[in-house]
């Protein structure tokens, strides 16, 4: 899908980890292909995957070819039973944006033929670059990220969510740390910092309520580099998009610059409009309240045993740990 460009950044790695893919789901990377022949009308041919993963937190990513078509297989993060497809609105996204050059094209999205009918969803393999940075992407590069990320705000996909103000989209986010089940279990680790983070959240609050105007338009959601792929056309693909919703899209900037905080730079002048920057700025603290609430949900999930093995290792809580720890102290570090 993309080659990625790499420089060690605290609390990045984990985003384009890779990892071998023995068993997937409970099922061996042959018995995994076998499914997917079996599930899908797109092949006529065996399937083929990588032994190793894309990379990725938020979905088990595998390159695969059959019948010459080369593609992306996702499969979800959790174990647990979907009572819904949880990739039928990232499959109407990708093919909304598709047809804008804005996505990959999807191909199909169903179920395994397995005792857990494991949903996933296939999107056309395409060449590109995602850089660890932004800042190593050239000036060309970000004209085209701004050109792109132009376009995608004033588009209005049908079903997307919709927050009417900065604070409706922190509560929103919020939920999945307040409503986990697993809340009543977390460990001192876990409890500690789910205990840090609520002391600063009336402080992000007052802020989101002084901000004022909220555009309403298209943002991406989840924009940081591994999710922007350079294409070598001069085209931009934006990756998962299922944090896609309507709000204001310079949130999407704000969070580019937080999701990892390079120290080099503080803004990027190409990206970022005169007239926008303080509002831009404005925003941070709600970017790192996103980051540290997805941070904070996935330790929950990962103590309660509910997620992929592959995503579950010991080392990926370690990082996901660090990861919390440093955004809570950047928030920290913003509110004072």
């Amino acid at each position: 899908m993309f080659k990625f460009v790499q420089k060690p950044i605290n609390g990045l790695s984990i985003a384009m980890m890779k990892y071998p893919l023995e068993t997937v789901h409970g099922h061996s990377r042959s018995k995994l292909a076998d499914l997917l022949e079996n599930s899908c009308d797109a092949f006529d041919k065996s399937v083929n995957l990588e032994p190793i993963s894309l990379g990725g937190w938020s979905n088990i990513n595998i390159h695969g070819r059959s019948s010459g078509i080369e593609f992306v297989l996702k499969l979800p993060w959790s174990t647990e039973e979907y009572e819904r497809n949880p990739y039928d609105p990232l499959y109407n996204l990708s093919l909304y944006f598709s047809r804008l050059d804005l996505a990959a094209p999807p191909i199909e999205v169903g179920r395994l033929s397995d005792s857990s009918e494991t949903p996933f969803i296939l999107v056309e393999y395409v060449d590109g670059t995602t850089y660890s940075s932004i800042t190593d992407a050239s000036e060309d590069e970000l004209l085209s990220l701004k050109e792109s990320h132009r376009l995608l705000k004033k588009q209005k996909p049908p079903s997307l969510p919709k927050y009417e103000s900065p604070s409706d989209y922190l509560i929103a986010n919020h939920e999945q740390v307040e409503n986990h089940s697993c809340l009543p279990r977390a460990s001192k680790q876990t409890r500690t910092l789910i205990d840090q983070y609520n002391s600063l959240l009336p402080q992000v609050k007052s802020l989101n309520e002084v901000i004022g105007y909220w555009s309403r338009e298209t943002m991406h959601g989840d924009l940081w580099a591994p999710n922007i792929v350079f294409h070598p056309e001069q085209k931009i693909f934006f990756l998962d998009l299922e944090a896609c919703a309507i709000g204001d899209s310079r949130y999407d900037l704000a969070y580019l610059l937080e999701a990892h905080v390079d120290r080099s730079t503080e803004n990027i002048p190409t990206l970022i409009e005169d007239e926008d920057i303080d509002f831009v700025n404005s925003l941070r603290p709600l970017a790192l309240a996103y980051v540290i609430d997805w941070s904070l949900s996935r330790l929950l999930s990962m103590e309660s045993g509910i997620v992929e093995q592959n995503l579950s290792t010991q080392e990926i809580h370690t990082m996901i740990l660090g990861y919390a720890i440093e955004k809570i102290g950047r928030l920290k570090f913003l509110l004072h």
